[in-house]
């Protein structure tokens, strides 16, 4: 029976006369469809849906299962690009966060790439008179980027993961701006981004341009949020 070679680039897909009775997602206990087919990602002996493997990843963003199999080791294959709905405003998507901390709210925009989260750690610094010196703990609340459904990821690892999904939440929210603007007469305004903190039915929502991930920064030596 086929399957991959452990690389995150050989994912070999059942033909649908390889799927046996026995044979289900090791995850959610599912047998294999056409439109959720069943593969081998890596040298593990039993097949995964490839959305169930990468919500798994997902909800392991930042630590080493994110990125390899918990099992055997092999390099699995990036989950954004299965879990990413076809939407053409994420490029323009602006994802915005509201950081909690110490009881203070503050709403930060953030981005993804190699700089992305120093920049987000000197932008909250400067925001809570945070020092380097202390012990930080971050806890992301986001939106499952198909279901929707409200997820926790922790550790500064999962930054990136929680920018992706804030970005996905962010073009969800433009679209549906853009469907309300076809709907009603003509306000005047271009794009998202006019009077993006006028919140009457011819504005987008308030922080239009992004959704408003939450995220709770500890102080680790005062352990003032849970």
């Amino acid at each position: 029976m086929a399957r991959g070679d452990g690389s995150a680039g050989n994912t070999r897909t059942l033909a649908d006369g390889q799927i046996s009775q026995t044979e289900v997602c090791w995850v959610c206990l599912g047998e294999g469809t056409d439109l959720e087919p069943l593969s081998y990602p890596c040298k593990c002996p039993r097949p995964v849906h490839g959305a169930c493997l990468a919500r798994w990843q997902l909800h392991s963003a930042g630590s080493r299962e994110e990125v390899a199999c918990r099992f055997c080791s092999a390099v699995l294959p990036d989950w954004k690009p299965v879990l990413t709905p076809p939407l053409d405003d994420a490029a323009a998507a602006c994802p915005t966060m509201s950081v909690t901390f110490n009881g203070q709210v503050h709403h930060v925009r953030v981005k993804g790439g190699p700089n992305g989260y120093s920049e987000f750690v000197r932008d909250i610094q400067s925001i809570f008179g945070i020092t380097a010196e202390h012990d930080m703990q971050l806890a992301f609340d986001c939106a499952d980027p198909i279901t929707g459904q409200a997820m926790k990821l922790n550790g500064a690892g999962a930054y990136q993961a929680a920018v992706h999904c804030a970005t996905i939440s962010a073009a969800k929210r433009i679209r549906m701006w853009q469907q309300q603007q076809r709907r009603q007469p003509s306000s005047g305004l271009s794009s998202p981004a006019a009077s993006s903190q006028i919140e009457t039915p011819s504005t987008p929502p308030r922080h239009s341009q992004g959704t408003i991930n939450h995220c709770f920064w500890d102080d680790f030596a005062d352990h003032t949020l849970a």
